[in-house]
């Protein structure tokens, strides 16, 4: 089943979602994503261009998620 792992990330006034990864690209279950999920997010956001944003909250998702953003 796949599991997607989802950020809410802010910047300011400004709050988005961002799709971290899913099971089909890194081969994560729903039970590794609630125990390894903190330190996942920390290492994309150190790689990736929403570096200086903060993480909200995040959630792990059983299925395919479209962010609000961008349905």
């Amino acid at each position: 089943m796949l599991v997607t792992l989802v950020a809410v990330l802010c910047n300011s006034q400004l709050c988005l979602e961002k799709v971290v990864t899913t099971s089909d690209q890194s081969g994560i279950t729903m039970s590794a994503c609630a125990v390894n999920a903190q330190i996942g997010i920390a290492d994309w956001l150190a790689k990736g261009p929403y570096r200086d944003w903060r993480l909200q909250r995040y959630k792990c998702v059983l299925g395919k998620y479209v962010p609000k953003n961008e349905a």
